[in-house]
């Protein structure tokens, strides 16, 4: 389905709802225990929004790619995060890996 210059399947149905439980648990003050929601729900979108634009994307490579980044949010600060996930995301698409 199109919306716009979007393209959702789906795989993106459950990275929007992720987001709205994310965003839910955040609204409400549920504890994640080792997650940060805030980080958490800030990667969801950066990967619905690269997902929804680039439809042609093999969806093996970037489940690794979004389980490593998902872990990484647990151990480094969220900028070296979203610059780990971009320079991997364009690295992929150079080697034709995604």
């Amino acid at each position: 389905m199109y919306i716009g210059p979007f393209y959702l399947d789906t795989k993106e149905i459950f990275l929007i709802l992720a987001a709205i439980l994310v965003g839910l648990a955040w609204y409400l003050g549920w504890s994640l225990y080792w997650f940060d929601k805030r980080v958490l729900l800030t990667i969801i979108i950066l990967m619905l929004v690269t997902k929804g634009l680039l439809p042609a994307i093999h969806n093996e490579a970037f489940f690794l790619l979004a389980i490593v980044t998902i872990f990484l949010t647990l151990y480094l600060p969220i900028f070296q995060v979203v610059l780990f996930y971009f320079i991997s995301f364009v690295l992929f698409r150079v080697l034709k890996v995604i």
